[in-house]
């Protein structure tokens, strides 16, 4: 936290990002990690975080703390996805450069079938509401409980159960449409 301090001119921003760093950092991690599923990658976001906010804070100090806090979220959130969208990018380059002999493995044809049906769903999801759409990523992709997802959504882990349940029906319904179900 000293290093953050430093970087900070007045004795009231210095005070006030105490405050922020003591409450926040633990809740921040945890939001990062429940979308990284690594400690390591959670720290740097935290710590890419608290450098966003000091660029930041005279704007804080005039909010309330629930403001502040959605507002941390929110970046926290967006690094973090933007982090897993990068280290994915470099799985599927790792991926490209493979052999023939390291991909045609056995099994290969059912596993090539699952991912070719998860990116069918996928793109079957864009059709709901961006709220069914996160809770579902989150849940079945990410592979967060309720709990991880209503504090990243900063919703109640009740209403995150009836937005999943709604959204499942909702996908069903999609599903069904487009054939994915012989009933």
């Amino acid at each position: 936290m000293y290093r953050y301090l430093l970087l900070l001119d007045t004795d009231e921003e210095k005070e006030f990002f105490q405050k922020i760093y003591i409450r926040y950092k633990n809740e921040m991690f945890y939001a990062a990690f429940a979308i990284l599923q690594n400690s390591s990658d959670a720290e740097d976001i935290v710590h890419d975080t608290f450098l966003t906010l000091i660029e930041k804070l005279e704007n804080m100090m005039e909010e309330s703390s629930e403001r502040n806090w959605n507002y941390i979220l929110t970046i926290v959130k967006h690094k973090s996805y933007n982090l897993y969208k990068k280290k994915k990018w470099e799985i599927d380059q790792e991926w490209d450069s493979l052999s023939h002999e390291e991909v045609f493995g056995e099994g290969m044809d059912s596993r090539i079938t699952k991912i070719e049906r998860k990116e069918q769903i996928l793109k079957l999801m864009k059709k709901m509401r961006k709220s069914y759409q996160d809770v579902l990523i989150m849940q079945y992709y990410h592979e967060m409980n309720v709990m991880e997802i209503a504090q990243i959504l900063g919703k109640t882990p009740d209403n995150v159960r009836h937005i999943s349940m709604r959204a499942k029906r909702k996908l069903q319904g999609i599903l069904e449409e487009y054939g994915f179900f012989d009933y």
